[in-house]
């Protein structure tokens, strides 16, 4: 089971090594790319879980490890 987790608000999800990869490339998407202001991301896709969350300025977003 993983130990890291997404922070995305007040809510945090647990976030596979895929999925942060997945994230860090929509990261870099919206504050490195021309003229995307915005993305929505899927953090379980193709799963029964769907999880969407908006990567924006000012969202505040983190990964966070919990430690035994």
């Amino acid at each position: 089971m993983s130990n890291r987790y997404l922070r995305y608000g007040d809510q945090r999800y647990i976030i596979s090594k895929e999925a942060e990869a997945r994230l860090h490339r929509s990261l870099a998407a919206v504050y490195d790319g021309p003229g995307r202001s915005h993305e929505w991301f899927n953090l379980y896709p193709g799963t029964e879980a769907p999880c969407r969350i908006l990567i924006a300025p000012g969202v505040p977003i983190t990964i966070e490890e919990l430690l035994d």
